[in-house]
């Protein structure tokens, strides 16, 4: 089942925004509290796996939590800050083990009969995010652990910009480019000599190289001051061999999510 069909999942990078959510939470924050951020409950609607072009819908949890200033809890996973706002600049450094729930199983489409299933696992990411001023800037690496997964390494780098808009209303966009390694390519988009001996897909050898490109755009209300809601909608479009794999049915990938958050 891919992560947009799980009933309860935890939020990926590219569903919500924790450059928003925090400017958000900034709001709201009381000085000398040990945990401060923020739960909330989410819709999302996206393609079933990497390079489908079918779509279904699944509830997702919000939660960003932050002990300290230096351990948290969110859709990365459970990490620990090696720099937190640091600098002038804001600058943040860290990393965290969680759950990546990005897989493709042939249960989700009757023409991936005779490929091997790629199952979701643990994932390890390490960032780093730092205010430029025009922008927040983000840049992420994730390595797949799962011998049942992609065991792949990914790296995203993003610009986020954002402006309030009146007193409850904030809107960003955040344009962003990934890059993958071969493991995770081959895992998603290539073909294997012994699947395409049992599939109807010829083989196809899937190399490093820049994956994906796109936008993400949020808006997010605030209904009082510890509570908001959000809309974002996510679209990308599959480069190289990702675009060029026989299992990639579509080369636009868009998302929409809306939820609302509760802050502390």
């Amino acid at each position: 089942m891919s992560r947009y069909r799980e009933t309860l999942t935890l939020v990926p990078l590219t569903v919500f925004s924790l450059t928003l959510l925090n400017a958000q939470i900034a709001g709201a924050q009381e000085t000398g509290r040990d945990l401060t951020g923020a739960i909330g409950l989410g819709i999302s609607s996206g393609p079933e796996f990497n390079g489908s072009d079918e779509t279904s819908a699944g509830v997702f949890p919000i939660f960003d939590l932050t002990w300290r200033d230096r351990y948290f809890l969110n859709q990365r996973g459970l990490g620990v800050y090696a720099l937190r706002n640091h600098g002038p600049n804001d600058l943040s450094v860290g990393i965290a083990i969680g759950y990546d729930f990005n897989e493709r199983l042939v249960a989700d489409d009757a023409r991936l009969a005779g490929l091997k299933d790629v199952e979701a696992g643990a994932l390890l990411t390490a960032f780093a995010e730092y205010d430029a001023g025009i922008a927040d800037l983000e840049f992420e690496v994730s390595h797949g652990l799962s011998s049942d997964g992609h065991e792949g390494t990914r790296a995203t780098a993003a610009a986020e910009f954002g402006m309030p808009v009146g007193k409850r209303v904030y809107l960003s966009a955040k344009p962003f480019v990934t890059w993958a390694d071969g493991s995770y390519t081959d895992a998603f988009y290539g073909v294997s000599a012994a699947n395409a001996a049992t599939s109807s897909f010829s083989r196809f050898e899937a190399g490093s190289g820049f994956e994906r490109v796109g936008v993400e755009l949020r808006a997010s209300y605030d209904l009082t001051v510890r509570t908001g809601v959000f809309l974002g909608v996510e679209h990308a479009r599959l480069l190289g061999d990702a675009q060029d794999s026989p299992i990639s049915f579509d080369d636009s990938q868009t998302e929409i999510s809306t939820g609302i958050i509760f802050r502390f």
